[in-house]
């Protein structure tokens, strides 16, 4: 070999399993596996294009932009969410459907279940008080809070990776709807009743503050701090809305014990029923919980600086 040649380790082929399902003629889905000629940097979605395109193969999938802004091109690559149209192609991919959502067609999901509850959530700024203005004055510490929001595509990778979503009737509105709620919530312009939309119609507090959203979302948004957390500090400060109860009673046993009590919140928010004895029962002999601590209000060292501490930071709010 002469010395100036130079090997390469360029792969030379792109090997693809695609989800195919068409509900309106098949029983069930299929596999189809199809090698195609890598080229360097090549997209996900410039695989799809090649397979439709070269080997002429009909199916379906989904796309606008090409540019990480319209996110309609979300898919399951490898079982982790992507855009197509901007992550780099793997070598060995297995390409799917979001998870939890209505396949119209191979790769094509549905959105309207995901539409039809924005459009309950007053997806728009309610007005109040009249323009001072125009332009309106803002400020960028006003707006500050929803910059990131702003950079939401609703792909919806965030709501196909929500372990409470595919609870059966969880009845939660899942992370992309929050953060297009909150997003308004935290809007100055805003005079809409989102507190009560946060906590009844979207169930912010079914959150379960996992992070599975913020790992997959492609614009790297932070879904639980700034979305998620501001919506139920809100839905707690206004008080009225049943899902708050565990987080009141959580705040309450701290304040009052200066540690968290599992058996006192327990009582608080679940009563004291047979299923509740059962599983006291069960988790009393592993020193899960110290049902002594739990009738006797002493509380640990330093809980009146807790408690203070508390106080003084509802004051400032």
């Amino acid at each position: 070999m002469s010395p100036f040649s130079k090997q390469t380790t360029e792969p030379d082929k792109v090997r693809v399993r695609l989800y195919r399902f068409d509900p309106a003629v098949d029983r069930t889905p299929r596999y189809e596996a199809y090698e195609v000629p890598h080229t360097p940097r090549m997209r996900i979605m410039d695989v799809l294009n090649y397979v439709h395109e070269n080997m002429a193969v009909d199916f379906g999938y989904r796309w606008l932009c090409s540019a990480k802004k319209c996110g309609t091109c979300a898919v399951n690559v490898n079982g982790s969410p992507k855009l197509a149209c901007w992550e780099e192609a793997e070598l060995e991919m297995t390409i799917e459907p979001l998870s939890g959502m209505q396949v119209i067609r191979d790769l094509v999901t549905s959105r309207d279940a995901f539409e039809a509850l924005l459009a309950t959530l007053s997806p728009t700024l309610v007005r109040k008080a009249e323009y001072r203005g125009f332009p309106e004055p803002l400020t960028a510490i006003q707006l500050a809070p929803t910059a990131h929001l702003r950079d939401c595509i609703q792909c919806l990778a965030c709501q196909s990776v929500c372990p409470v979503l595919k609870q059966p009737d969880s009845g939660f509105a899942g992370p992309a709807l929050l953060v297009a709620l909150s997003e308004l919530a935290q809007d100055p312009r805003d005079g809409g009743d989102r507190a009560r939309l946060a906590g009844e119609v979207a169930q912010v507090f079914k959150c379960v503050s996992c992070y599975e959203c913020e790992r997959v979302c492609p614009v790297d948004i932070p879904i639980v701090g700034e979305a998620i957390e501001p919506l139920k500090r809100l839905v707690y400060q206004a008080g009225v809305v049943p899902g708050a109860r565990h987080a009141r009673a959580f705040l309450d046993v701290v304040k009052a014990r200066g540690y968290l009590n599992a058996a006192v919140l327990a009582l608080k928010t679940k009563g004291l029923t047979l299923n509740a004895l059962r599983l006291a029962l069960r988790l009393v002999p592993r020193g899960k919980i110290d049902l002594g601590k739990a009738f006797l209000k002493r509380g640990a060292p330093g809980a009146k600086v807790i408690s203070k501490t508390y106080e003084s930071s509802e004051e400032v709010k």
